[in-house]
């Protein structure tokens, strides 16, 4: 028998998976961009909520192996 061990079942389709990932790849740039230069966004309220997800990030689990394998579903499942 094989163990779910999966938080959340959602579904998605390759629109909303292709979507997803664009998302998260612009949240990567952007942390990136702040690592490297110390940029934070300008608008009202931007760089504090850039600031609390930094400091989540921290200490969260790393979400590059599931968004690698819905990448990989993705480009299988002929995406957007």
């Amino acid at each position: 028998m094989t163990t779910n061990t999966s938080t959340y079942g959602l579904t998605l389709t390759a629109a909303q998976a292709d979507y997803l990932l664009r998302l998260v790849t612009i949240a990567e740039l952007a942390i990136g961009e702040h690592y490297r230069t110390g940029w934070l966004p300008t608008g009202l309220g931007d760089a504090t909520l850039m600031r609390t997800h930094l400091q989540a990030i921290r200490g969260a689990v790393s979400l590059e192996h599931p968004l690698r394998n819905l990448a990989a579903w993705l480009r299988k499942a002929g995406g957007p």
